[in-house]
């Protein structure tokens, strides 16, 4: 039987950010990562406004200074030269992480592996994996999706993402984030764009919708607009996919099991950005086992989840409308304001501003119901 300090289920996003800082700072817990997907490759792209003083900096793929959000005819862009939005591919962070990780002797991931049982003990856990082997960890770290059934105003955000290559996308310098598109789906749908380089573009269609979309409908709608563009010749380097809760799931931390990531709340509710946050989760919880303490679940702002669950609900009120929204909040907010707001960053101030940019008697009327709701 292994015995670490650390038990790390899933090596995705958290795990990788904690322990990269806890092998660059030199700290003694030994550890192990139970990964069940033996080759993830380049599954997914974590983008958004992050300091440039994470761990992962120098991976960054791309960074822009501006962004745009289309909605019924209406393009809004907006952008400081100051304020980058940046992406990040899975492999990249991988690459870091892993090499960080082979600097531990102590330390060892057991790729294509699985949990399929957890026992507790006196200080500690013993795992069962699934090829019989056991593992004692004093904590676990489980960054495992967990089940979950989302009640309005929460919804699912799903998408079908294709790198393209091939052609000549032209403007490579503005993130088109939202570019709604008429659908008969519930909430929204809305096509992302990353323009990587004129000749490489990352394009995927996004729904906003109370149960997971139907990810092969997602694709042949995709495929259709990309025809629609004459793009429908271009390379396809990779894909991606997946369903993202948009709720506020809260911190659950017992018995020296922790969830942490996603599965943690690290994901901001009304936007699906997570990666920065758990950039600062990573930063708090490595600083506190630094100084003698144990690991720490992620954080969660009350009032920015009651509005987020406030926003969404006023999205279900009027569907019809959700670009308009999403148009007027990119176009009456300052830059800085909106996007430390977006990152779950904001200052009294940016909420101040990010409220006074949406209409006030729909966000008072979903805020009765919200209340309500809650109550």
């Amino acid at each position: 039987m292994k015995s670490v300090d650390l038990a790390f289920i899933g090596l995705g996003a958290a795990a990788m950010s904690l322990a990269t800082r806890l092998a660059d700072a030199g700290h003694s817990a030994s550890a192990v990562f139970i990964e069940p997907d033996a080759d993830p490759g380049d599954d997914r792209t974590w983008c958004g406004w992050g300091p440039n003083d994470h761990p992962f900096s120098e991976r960054v793929t791309r960074r822009w200074y501006g962004w745009a959000v289309s909605a019924e005819g209406e393009t809004v862009i907006t952008g400081r030269p100051d304020i980058p939005y940046e992406m990040l591919r899975a492999s990249e962070v991988r690459a870091h992480a892993h090499a960080a990780i082979a600097q531990r002797e102590d330390w060892a991931i057991l790729a294509g592996r699985a949990m399929v049982e957890a026992h507790r003990q006196t200080d500690g856990w013993v795992l069962v994996l699934d090829n019989g082997e056991t593992v004692q960890a004093r904590w676990v770290l489980d960054a495992r999706p967990p089940a979950l059934t989302l009640q309005r105003p929460w919804v699912w955000q799903s998408f079908v993402g294709l790198e393209l290559s091939g052609h000549d996308f032209g403007e490579d310098h503005i993130v088109r984030l939202m570019d709604f598109v008429n659908d008969d789906a519930p909430l929204a749908t809305f096509v992302y764009e990353l323009p990587i380089a004129r000749d490489r573009r990352l394009v995927e269609l996004t729904r906003f919708t109370p149960e997971p979309a139907n990810l092969e409908h997602l694709r042949d709608r995709l495929d259709g607009l990309l025809a629609e563009r004459g793009w429908d010749r271009a390379r396809i380097e990779r894909v991606e996919q997946s369903h993202l809760p948009m709720a506020a799931i809260p911190p659950d931390a017992h018995d020296q099991w922790i969830r942490i990531g996603t599965a943690g709340g690290s994901m901001r509710p009304a936007t699906g950005y997570a990666f920065h946050a758990i950039q600062a989760w990573a930063d708090q919880c490595a600083a506190a086992m630094r100084q003698g303490g144990e690991p720490i679940p992620p954080r969660r702002a009350a009032l920015l989840d009651w509005l987020d669950g406030v926003f969404l609900e006023s999205l279900w009120q009027a569907p019809d409308v959700a670009g308009q929204r999403f148009a007027q909040l990119f176009k009456r907010t300052p830059p800085a304001a909106l996007t430390r707001f977006l990152m779950a960053r904001a200052s009294a101030l940016d909420i101040l501003h990010v409220l006074r940019a949406l209409p006030m008697r729909p966000m008072l009327k979903a805020a009765f119901r919200r209340g309500w709701r809650r109550t």
